[in-house]
């Protein structure tokens, strides 16, 4: 029994093998649960070039937003497991099962996760026309009058951060969800919203073009980017220390070989300094992982965020 087990798992090994050398051998897309024009659109899209070359195939994107990323990851996790369809998403996919009881995906059981690309800078943004200037100013006008902010989704991480700013300042504040980022950018412009939360990618352009003013940080440390900007653990929101991070995910049962091969190719780019100062430049910090460090930190990601939603007694409704 020992011989039969040992001959077929190495059965196994070499067919996996196979199927990883043969890989890729039709085109393979990359699926965004988020509107174009957001930062994890314009770094996958950015990606996706430099593996259409390194692969030999075309490598498209298709964007699926709604729901909170929802849509867009229930979709991957239904399609076949031969790594032609992958997942590239954004820390709310670990949030939005949280919040979300039904949330049509498990984090843990529906993928296999290939590598984290990426660490993203947030920041709570007003228009540069408005009366405030500082963190304070807006929680100040917050205590007079209800103001309004905007994320992308219901149970999103933006949500979540104006949800802990709401209570650890103990203002009210009406969450306005929408299904990207951008479209946040563009009804606060317009004057639709009051406060707005984006990756610093999304807003930097506005930002430099004097049409947005950044008012603080997520994060335990300033940007590099924008070091005038102070972090919310400075201002007394010690909860909101840590950004958000992207990764890449593919459909359970992908073979391990495709997996790891897809890995080290991604992480092969994330290591050069073209795209370092690229991703830099947009207010992102590469990271790379192997996917079993990838699959340990979802764990610890998912356990992080289920204490901090509980402490903080947030639901996809506030």
């Amino acid at each position: 029994m020992r011989a039969i087990a040992f001959v077929a798992a190495s059965w196994l090994a070499a067919c996996g093998l196979a199927h990883a050398q043969a890989w890729p051998s039709k085109p393979v897309k990359f699926v965004m649960p988020s509107p174009p024009a957001s930062s994890p659109d314009r770094y996958t899209r950015y990606l996706a070039e430099r593996l259409s070359q390194k692969w030999g195939v075309p490598v498209v994107v298709e964007n699926k937003p709604g729901a909170t990323a929802m849509i867009g990851t229930e979709y991957v996790a239904k399609q076949p497991a031969d790594g032609y369809t992958l997942l590239s998403t954004f820390t709310s996919y670990v949030q939005a099962p949280i919040l979300f009881p039904n949330a049509p995906y498990d984090p843990e059981k529906d993928f296999a996760p290939v590598t984290q690309t990426m660490l993203a800078e947030v920041i709570m943004e007003v228009r540069a026309d408005s009366p405030w200037k500082t963190f304070a100013e807006v929680i100040a006008a917050a205590k007079t009058r209800r103001l309004s902010y905007g994320s992308f989704g219901n149970g999103s991480s933006f949500h979540i951060y104006g949800e802990s700013v709401k209570r650890a300042m103990g203002v009210e504040m009406t969450h306005v969800p929408y299904k990207g980022e951008a479209l946040i950018l563009t009804d606060l412009l317009g004057g639709q919203i009051d406060v707005g939360f984006n990756s610093i990618g999304t807003a930097l352009p506005q930002i430099k073009a004097g049409k947005v003013r950044a008012i603080a940080l997520v994060g335990s440390s300033r940007s590099k980017a924008l070091p005038e900007v102070p972090t919310f653990p400075e201002l007394g929101v010690p909860k909101l220390n840590g950004g958000a991070w992207f990764g890449i995910f593919a459909p359970a049962g992908t073979p391990k070989p495709v997996v790891e091969k897809i890995s080290a190719d991604i992480n092969s780019f994330l290591n050069q300094p073209e795209m370092q100062k690229w991703l830099r430049d947009q207010g992102l910090e590469p990271t790379g992982m192997t996917p079993d460090q990838f699959t340990q930190f979802i764990k610890s990601d998912l356990a992080k965020w289920r204490l901090l939603i509980g402490e903080l007694g947030i639901k996809a409704n506030d």
